[in-house]
């Protein structure tokens, strides 16, 4: 059952990306959905950044929520996340605006029509869906979806991308090994590798607009050890299963 969804973004350097993000949270959703908008941020995120996440705690207080991450690095951030998260579901999102806002909302409802199944956005349902994307990294991206596709034997288009909503306790039963970017690998491809119910949906893909990305392309690389592993080791030590 859909009670209300937790969503969760990750912050370090960005200010006015995360003022773009909660306006339209606020604007767009039915603000009784959600739990809250939790910003999850390092112990070194610079001080714009502190100081934009403090204003927006004033303007939207029932709303907007912070913590800084007691784990380290990004798997350590999405960990922390999770625990603190109280509702029923939860919503990754990142600070940089990876879709379009208007994929917010669109989780929300296909969540509340069908709150047993992990929500997520794709890139590759629709053509011409990436904006100003490296074309490196577009090529690369592409043919690393269809490896994951054999790989997994599954119908999902978009491995890579952890933009997504579902049931918390989803979350809580991984069993994550990674700290730096591939643990968003894990969250997705766990699942999949689990069998449970996900749904896709077509969003559009844009560059950043502030901040620096922390995922290199030697990091990105990585993700293609962490899919194998995933694949061939035992389901019981990938998830908590009852």
């Amino acid at each position: 059952m859909f009670e209300k969804v937790t969503i969760v973004i990750g912050a370090t350097d960005e200010s006015s990306s995360l003022v773009k993000i909660v306006e339209s949270i606020a604007d767009a959703c039915d603000i009784s959905d959600i739990e809250s908008v939790l910003i999850v941020i390092p112990a070194n995120a610079e001080k714009q950044c502190v100081d934009t996440i403090a204003l927006l705690e004033e303007k939207y207080p029932s709303l907007v929520k912070h913590f800084v991450q007691r784990n380290p690095y990004i798997g350590g951030a999405l960990r922390d996340s999770v625990e603190e998260t109280v509702s029923s579901h939860i919503m990754f999102f990142t600070a940089d605006i990876p879709v379009g806002l208007e994929s917010i909302p669109t989780m929300i409802k296909l969540s509340k029509r069908s709150p047993e199944k992990i929500i997520k956005i794709s890139r590759w349902l629709e053509k011409d869906s990436f904006f100003g994307y490296n074309r490196v990294r577009l090529v690369f991206n592409f043919f690393a979806q269809k490896l994951l596709k054999v790989l997994f034997l599954s119908p999902l288009t978009d491995f890579t991308s952890p933009v997504l909503i579902a049931p918390t306790d989803i979350y809580r039963n991984i069993r994550f090994r990674e700290w730096n970017f591939p643990c968003l690998l894990e969250a997705v491809l766990i699942p999949v590798r689990m069998k449970l119910e996900i749904e896709e949906f077509p969003a559009k893909c844009y560059p950043r607009e502030e901040g620096k990305s922390k995922n290199s392309v030697w990091q990105t690389l990585l993700y293609l050890k962490t899919a194998f592993r995933i694949r061939f080791t035992p389901k019981k030590k990938l998830y908590k299963i009852h």
